[in-house]
């Protein structure tokens, strides 16, 4: 128990979407240490050249890429070094097929030598991050957004939903109506003019009647002004979020998420609705809005509630919930050798991915 003990305590927890990789060791009552973008710019196209990114739509597109940014992180930023490496504890999207699953099983063992490696579903961990295993997981990310029901810890697949929604497109939507010029920003200063401005409106109906906010002007760091006008502030985050143009918003797929459980779980799960993200942790009033539509659509006898963070955890558990759940995780996992270990690996190969997920 002994050696258990001292793998759980030097594991690296990775968390992933399209924009960053979030990573750090596990100390669950902070955030993560590590926020490695997600992007890649080819060999020799010098600073200014075209990136690409690995990750798609929470789904890795290029393996030798991720493994690049993956070495980054374990040796540099986490200081592990080649021949003693620790344990790795990485949060998994929800529709991760078996063969990428495998694929990412064979990095970790093959290429980083890791100790031992525990995959956990990123709704699970992030219900787990406010101390919920029972719940709803609405993952808001950058250009998807997953809801997926929880009991007792298990993830209920079936009923688990994705929709093209994200803060990327709120960011889209927000950028389309300031005018030309600011097609030209580059993107992180697109996102802190959406940080700046775009708002939440408190119902569908304050967004298709409500007063108009009044226009911002948002200045760059460098003295360039990007002027906003009031309509476009709340209306971005209607069409990146909750109506976009001809397809289902994230309050559509939650509904549809809840509905699919069977009845006798449909009361339980919706007694903790957490609304996670990158941006949606922090946008003000964003998982009000995101609980009034709901209880609008769902049938009277099942009202759903907010799962609230803990007060004995960080501000930002929102932000960063499956990186911080996958921490408390990794105290468990480890300790009670529920995790693959490198023995197991040699014997079995990549398909010992299926221990971790109990249910291929």
């Amino acid at each position: 128990a002994a050696m258990a003990t001292t793998i759980g305590d030097n594991a690296v927890v990775i968390d992933y979407d399209d924009d960053f990789i979030r990573a750090g060791y596990a100390v669950p009552e902070r955030e993560p240490g590590v926020l490695q973008p997600a992007l890649v710019r080819p060999a020799g196209s010098g600073a200014g050249g075209e990136t690409s990114r690995p990750i798609r739509d929470r789904r890795v597109e290029d393996w030798d890429q991720l493994e690049a940014l993956l070495a980054d992180v374990f040796y540099r930023q986490c200081a592990w070094v080649k021949g003693d490496e620790g344990a790795c504890l990485i949060t998994e999207p929800v529709f991760t097929s078996k063969a990428d699953r495998e694929r990412l099983t064979q990095m970790m063992f093959e290429s980083f030598n890791v100790s031992g490696l525990y995959v956990a579903e990123q709704p699970v961990a992030a219900l787990y991050a406010v101390g919920k295993v029972t719940g709803v997981s609405v993952d808001v990310g950058y250009s998807v957004t997953d809801v997926a029901p929880v009991v007792e810890g298990s993830l209920v697949s079936p009923a688990a939903q994705r929709c093209e929604a994200g803060h990327s497109l709120v960011t889209a939507e927000l950028l389309a109506r300031c005018g030309e010029e600011h097609r030209r920003l580059r993107e992180h200063e697109r996102d802190a003019v959406r940080d700046a401005t775009a708002a939440v409106a408190p119902s569908r109906d304050d967004a298709s009647g409500g007063a108009s906010l009044k226009d911002e002007t948002y200045t760059l760091p460098d003295g360039r002004k990007v002027s906003v006008p009031g309509a476009a502030r709340r209306e971005c985050v209607e069409r990146g979020l909750f109506c976009p143009v001809s397809r289902a918003g994230l309050v559509d797929a939650a509904a549809a998420s809840i509905a699919a459980c069977p009845a006798e779980q449909r009361r339980a799960v919706v007694d903790a609705v957490g609304v996670c993200g990158a941006w949606a942790g922090r946008a003000e009033g964003l998982d009000a809005r995101i609980l009034a539509d709901l209880e609008q659509q769902l049938p009277p006898s099942t009202k759903p509630f907010l799962a609230s963070t803990p007060e004995y955890m960080p501000p930002g558990t929102a932000r960063w919930a499956p990186w911080i759940g996958g921490a408390i995780l990794s105290k468990v996992v480890f300790t009670h050798n529920q995790h693959v270990t490198k023995v197991e690996y040699q014997e079995t190969g990549p398909s010992v991915a299926a221990k971790i997920k109990g249910r291929d």
